[in-house]
């Protein structure tokens, strides 16, 4: 409990009284992060049902503004700590030069183009793919699930990175293969925890079937934690290659590209299933 609370201070604006102790158990312990993710994601799912209700009974707002919504939630929910991150890996990208630029681009505290750049592709992305979903039942079961996903890719950007010398070293240090392993197993579990919760709200809402909304949860979920490993696995491998570690603003940057890549190829990959 004290890796989950000190996580969930550390990444949420929700803050607990925690101890050094409980710092160094969220070190050893950074494949609990997914468990994060489940606090965002049912906020997002009472806002989803909230949202989805006052549409389908007073046709007020609709797919932009839930997605604006969303998206405010997990930025200011973190702190734009993540988004922080995705900043300072742009600027560290697009400056020319030897490692050392990178690394000296990617700590710096003014935001260049490098940085704005990828920050709005990324936002206008998220937005662009939370919307593509509409206003339909999906969204109840998608977007919570997300906030999870992200999470586990990080856990796997952390697993596969080399430990810098900032305030994630010791996450990343202490993070393996096991660490992973043990990270998509509570990203699972998280999962099934939101889909107990908004099967039921979909039911009732629409009407529609339990085991139809099991099948829709298995592929989502099957597609979305493969995508959530790729991307974590492809972050690791620029960052080592490009700044010779992995630290927080890698492990921020990779929570936000996972967003929109997942929403996309999860929606992308249900559609060509139901044409099947």
């Amino acid at each position: 409990m004290g890796a989950l609370r000190a996580l969930i201070s550390f990444y949420t604006i929700f803050h607990m009284n925690i101890t050094e102790e409980d710092m160094i158990e969220m070190e050893r312990k950074f494949h609990l992060t997914p468990l994060v993710g489940l606090v965002f994601g049912i906020i997002i799912l009472v806002e989803t049902t909230i949202l989805l209700f006052f549409q389908r009974e007073f046709m007020f707002g609709g797919a932009l503004t839930t997605a604006v919504i969303v998206l405010l939630t997990v930025y200011a929910g973190s702190k734009f700590l993540h988004f922080d991150g995705l900043t300072d890996f742009g600027d560290g990208m697009i400056v020319s030069g030897e490692q050392s630029d990178h690394i000296r681009a990617l700590k710096d505290t003014l935001v260049g183009a490098g940085g704005i750049g990828v920050a709005l592709i990324t936002v206008l992305c998220s937005v662009a793919f939370y919307t593509m979903y509409g206003n339909q039942a999906l969204i109840i079961l998608v977007f919570p699930a997300v906030e999870v996903m992200v999470k586990n890719a990080m856990v796997f950007a952390a697993a596969l990175g080399d430990p810098g010398n900032g305030m994630a070293a010791r996450q990343v240090e202490l993070t393996n293969g096991a660490s992973a392993v043990r990270g998509l197993i509570v990203s699972f579990i998280a999962l099934c925890i939101l889909f107990l919760i908004s099967g039921v709200v979909i039911n009732l809402m629409f009407g529609i079937g339990f085991v139809d909304i099991l099948v829709t949860f298995l592929q989502m979920s099957v597609v979305g934690l493969a995508v959530s490993i790729a991307v974590g696995v492809l972050m690791a491998r620029i960052a080592n290659r490009t700044f010779g570690m992995v630290n927080g603003d890698i492990l921020g940057a990779t929570n936000e590209i996972a967003r929109p890549v997942i929403l996309f190829l999860v929606l992308l990959a249900l559609d060509i299933i139901a044409v099947i």
